[in-house]
């Protein structure tokens, strides 16, 4: 009897910890595709704002917003960039929410690019106006992006 109650014990222990790895990758997945969502959107303010003003004043609020969002995603796809389903799960919610700017065409494009922005990390408000850098970086992530 004692041993069948310690085999009960370790059975549902394992399928205690298989239900938790199972919902820790979905929850995973949907922060990342958030993550990617809120980069979309970002985005493609960023590009509207440039298109029509043939510049980025990351002085205005909806840039200097969009600017920190992207900032952000960058620093949530850097520390996730060696998990596929993260970076898949990123893509998805970048395509969906571009407005068509970034598709699964330029998807990977994008996506290299961003990683390689360095200049984005430790992004804050107070910092944002005052490199150059920064502005040049989004402005040669959103010239990946011509239609």
């Amino acid at each position: 009897m004692k041993r069948l109650s310690v085999i009960l014990v370790c059975v549902a222990a394992m399928l205690t910890a298989a239900s938790c790895s199972i919902l820790g990758g979905a929850g995973a997945n949907s922060v990342a595709n958030a993550s990617g969502r809120a980069c979309g959107t970002a985005v493609q303010g960023l590009y509207s704002s440039y298109h029509t003003n043939g510049k980025l004043d990351l002085a205005t609020g909806n840039n200097l917003s969009n600017a920190l969002a992207l900032a952000t995603a960058y620093t949530q796809l850097q520390q996730n960039k060696d998990n596929a389903d993260y970076r898949k799960s990123f893509t998805s919610g970048l395509i969906a929410s571009s407005a068509g700017l970034i598709t699964s065409a330029n998807a990977d494009s994008f996506i290299g690019s961003l990683l390689s922005a360095s200049s984005l990390g430790g992004l804050t408000a107070e910092k944002v106006t005052q490199t150059a850098s920064t502005v040049q970086t989004i402005v040669s992530l959103l010239q990946i992006l011509k239609q």
